[in-house]
């Protein structure tokens, strides 16, 4: 009983030490204390997601109310020229980052682009063809 304990307890804490917080004010994305991306958006359907030089990485857009399904998004990924849609798993802003993270895609604030394929070929649903 002891063994089970101890072995959930150094599971919960090793995943509290390695993860990031991801937290988002006034449109710049911070992993723990650190200014990492920030966000820009012409409305609440279109985000873009750029570096701290400004340099647009990713483009999170929500559709509504089309022929292919009620809501799902579609995530781009601008330098890699990759782009999925996902209607089971909605993703807002904090979650995408949350899973680029958890994933090891975002990086110290950069994509790995070998990690990024995998991320889109993980998601995505093919909703639009």
């Amino acid at each position: 009983m002891k063994t089970k304990f101890l072995t959930l307890m150094f599971l919960i804490i090793g995943t509290l030490v390695f993860s990031q917080k991801v937290s988002i004010k006034k449109d710049v994305i911070y992993l723990g204390e650190k200014e990492c991306l920030k966000i820009t958006s012409s409305d609440p359907n279109n985000v873009s997601i750029s570096d701290l030089e400004g340099n647009e990485i990713i483009f999170l857009k929500f559709i509504h109310n089309s022929r292919y399904g009620s809501v799902y998004n579609k995530v781009t990924f601008l330098e890699q020229n990759l782009t999925f849609t996902s209607q089971s798993y909605v993703f807002n802003k904090k979650l995408l980052i949350n899973k680029l993270v958890e994933s090891k895609v975002l990086n110290n604030c950069k994509l790995d682009s070998d990690k990024v394929k995998t991320f889109v070929l993980k998601y995505d649903e093919n909703i639009e063809r």
